[in-house]
């Protein structure tokens, strides 16, 4: 496996992002999102960081040169620092775009994926997204049905469902406290 550093490069925008979130009752980041260590894996694939019109004004592009059978055989992904307890809401809110979509399709597909970073491999959420050709910032939501301990849980693209280009930025994983019943 091999490390990406990819920074944003100022606290600017993870404050203005906790602003443009401050309706959330208790929202706490799982992460450092100015100091996410990369790593990805598998093979057919080039890793860049890239200039890019996101708030940030960099990217990491994921050219994937073949399909494989499993959508996570190619994939990138960061560990988080923290973990959630059974029956919080978890959110990831991340930057993306097709920079190229697989033949005769118009957007790239990745799965998303925030869960355990080892067995069994259960998550919190894991949902297939079409992403558009312009940079968008793209929000899922989850509620943990179990206890996923600080160290052991990561946030993945798994990437290898088509051969195809795309590029993320900034990526924010929040707890966002007890769900509502």
């Amino acid at each position: 496996m091999k490390k990406l550093i990819f920074t944003l490069g100022s606290s600017l925008l993870v404050s203005t992002f906790a602003v443009s979130t401050a309706n959330a009752q208790s929202m706490e980041l799982l992460h450092n999102p100015n100091a996410i260590e990369w790593e990805h894996r598998g093979n057919d694939k080039k890793m860049s960081v890239v200039e890019a019109d996101n708030p940030s004004g960099q990217a990491i592009s994921a050219r994937i040169k073949k399909r494989k059978d499993n959508p996570w055989d190619t994939a990138l992904w960061f560990d988080l620092r923290d973990g959630v307890n059974k029956g919080e809401k978890v959110s990831i809110s991340f930057w993306a775009r097709t920079a190229k979509a697989p033949k005769s399709q118009d957007n790239a597909e990745i799965v998303v994926f925030v869960g355990r970073n080892e067995e069994p491999y259960d998550y919190v959420i894991s949902e297939n997204i079409l992403l558009e050709d312009d940079w968008k910032l793209y929000t899922l939501e989850g509620v943990a049905d179990a206890k996923f301990h600080e160290g052991r849980m990561k946030a993945e693209y798994q990437l290898a469902k088509h051969k195809q280009t795309v590029e993320f930025g900034p990526v924010f994983v929040n707890n966002m406290g007890p769900s509502s019943p």
